[in-house]
């Protein structure tokens, strides 16, 4: 295949694109962590823009351009994706001041969403002048001193309808940097500084649009505005926000079109006014005009997943089955980033238990819906309400269960690797207490309050356990008296923590949420106590996996811990400490341990 074009690539364009009026504009655009947000900069790295995204916040703007360094800087522009739509609204100004918005539509031009066109009106010497301008997904073109991937979605090239010259380019950086989204290069011909800003909203607004399409499997809906029915035929502004009900089709919106949101782009098809019948083979087929919706099959399997199976792990009794087999994929239909939390579970779930070669898809789409859940999740942390407490507290639970079970580093790697690994997962659940402690009175007061009850159980424990549990209270104490630094407090919360959880256990208690709860209960100094190589924390550890390998049910998120963790632990151990380690073991590996550690 021949390379890609550069943008100064004359003989593809019927003449050099440049001219005498100047030099070519180039931007560079990158994204923050996540790729939440977009910053832009010029040519020499001059920041420019700030450029951040909203996904579901009812009322704001899917993207909105900053002429600064973060979102303090001024507002200069603003893109929404409509709802159930291809079309996006784009605009010059501050929303915050109506009167000083210049609306605009960018209109898919097919269903393969590969061209949108805008227009606007050019002011200049010689008047105003409104002009149309097409952006259209390209292989071929790129930046100049760029290559345009074939397997890149998101290159685009801008021609003005008038003189069918290309007077921009984007070409995406996207299998080429982990931070850089790509470059945007302006023709020379100069139409001014709006038409530049203009040219950057629409740009990065595709950009972003075919970003959550590649992530989604194909979902086109945005999240930023809605649009009603009338709306949408007539291409105006929808001022109704995401969260109101839809219009029927008969009802008029009551609010006054803006003066800036014309277009000259005909009217978008009408739905028709009948049904078609199914069994009518001789119908005609209207394909090119009216196409069907895709399925996302992968999608789809993982949702089946989680109802046949994946949601087991997180349900204690057949009480709390309803809640996460049901009503918790019901709730996500209204939150995108639980959706995507059920998915990277359920994902999650199929890798750890099918031994087939698509194993690495399956830890691949985990991945990616873990990603989204979490991108999405974060900003929602510092709101958690009434409204959102159900999903916040149903995707803080899936997370901890994710991070037991994600497939940590080989052992190859030694046993320091394998505790680094776990005091990550110890680190995660710490960090989702404060979101379930805040969502909890909510959900104390909704239907879902039965995931709140605590299981009873006899809280017992067999003499030999307890006798376990009482030695490491005296090795506690004993390390107390011979080192002044020696935290014994902070030992003593935690042997009482691992004394209810193994309670919990021998009475009859055989849900991951056992575990998760001793780890979402660690206090943060305990943890940094593992991490500074302390010898009993080490200990206390060991007898922690003799817990969890109890709960054989939830095997596959937890396997792994149960038996490299131990194995980690007692290589670490020298002479002087085995002795009080040796009890797990032999409850994990059995009496001849020493001689399965050693084989394995």
């Amino acid at each position: 295949m021949n390379p890609s074009k550069s943008i100064s690539d004359q003989e593809s364009f019927n003449g050099s694109l440049f001219n005498s009026c100047g030099n070519p504009r180039l931007f560079h655009v990158y994204h923050t962590l996540w790729h939440n947000d977009y910053t832009v900069t010029s040519d020499d790295k001059t920041p420019l823009f700030f450029v951040d995204t909203s996904c579901f916040t009812p009322k704001k703007p899917d993207l909105t351009f900053h002429a600064g360094t973060d979102k303090k800087a001024p507002i200069v522009g603003v893109s929404k994706f409509l709802h159930f739509s291809r079309h996006m609204k784009v605009g010059l100004g501050d929303p915050e001041s109506i009167n000083h918005v210049e609306w605009e539509d960018l209109v898919s031009q097919n269903i393969r969403s590969n061209k949108y066109r805008w227009q606007m009106t050019l002011r200049g010497a010689s008047g105003a002048e409104r002009r149309s301008f097409m952006w259209k997904r390209t292989h071929s073109v790129a930046v100049e001193g760029s290559s345009a991937s074939k397997w890149s979605s998101r290159n685009f090239k801008l021609v003005d309808e008038q003189t069918d010259q290309i007077v921009a380019i984007f070409t995406s950086s996207a299998f080429k940097s982990v931070k850089k989204s790509g470059k945007l290069q302006i023709d020379s011909t100069n139409y001014g500084e709006e038409f530049d800003l203009m040219v950057l909203i629409t740009g990065l607004s595709l950009y972003e649009k075919q970003r959550r399409r590649d992530n989604n499997g194909g979902g086109g809906g945005g999240g930023g505005g809605g649009v009603c029915s009338n709306c949408s035929k007539r291409q105006a502004e929808c001022e109704y926000d995401s969260s109101s009900s839809l219009l029927w089709a008969n009802e008029e919106p009551h609010h006054t079109k803006s003066v800036n949101s014309r277009s000259e782009e005909p009217p978008l098809p009408e739905p028709p006014h009948v049904t078609a019948n199914p069994f009518d083979t001789s119908a005609e087929d209207d394909g090119a005009t009216h196409s069907s919706p895709s399925l996302n099959l992968g999608d789809l399997e993982l949702m089946m997943q989680w109802c046949n199976s994946t949601y087991q792990v997180l349900t204690r009794n057949e009480r709390t089955d309803p809640v996460w087999r049901l009503r918790v994929p019901e709730e996500a239909l209204s939150y995108p980033f639980l959706m995507h939390g059920i998915l990277a579970l359920s994902a999650l779930h199929i890798a750890r238990t099918r031994d087939d070669h698509r194993r690495p898809e399956y830890i691949s789409a985990a991945v990616a819906h873990q990603n989204q859940a979490l991108a999405f999740f974060r900003k929602q942390l510092d709101d958690i309400n009434d409204t959102n407490a159900k999903a916040m507290f149903a995707l803080s639970s899936m997370i901890v269960v994710y991070a037991f079970g994600f497939p940590h580093s080989p052992e190859s790697k030694g046993p320091w690797a394998c505790i680094d690994d776990f005091i990550q997962v110890l680190v995660l659940a710490r960090g989702v207490e404060q979101v379930l402690r805040q969502a909890t009175p909510s959900i104390r007061s909704s239907d879902w309050e039965i995931l709140l009850r605590l299981d009873k159980y006899i809280a017992s424990l067999p003499q030999d356990a307890l006798s376990l549990l009482e030695r490491l209270r005296e090795l506690n104490a004993y390390c107390g008296a011979q080192d002044t630094t020696h935290d014994t407090d902070i030992y003593n919360k935690t042997i009482d923590n691992l004394t209810d959880i193994t309670a919990a256990a021998y009475g009859g208690l055989t849900s991951i949420t056992v575990a998760a709860r001793w780890a979402i209960r660690l206090k943060p100094k305990f943890v940094n106590l593992i991490r500074d190589r302390s010898p009993l924390a080490l200990i206390i550890l060991a007898h922690l996996c003799s817990v969890l390998c109890r709960l054989k049910k939830y095997d596959w998120c937890i396997d792994q811990w149960v038996f490299k963790l131990p194995r980690a632990i007692w290589q670490i151990l020298d002479d002087r400490w085995k002795p009080y380690a040796q009890w797990p073991m032999v409850e994990i590996f059995g009496q001849g341990f020493l001689s399965e550690i050693e084989t394995d």
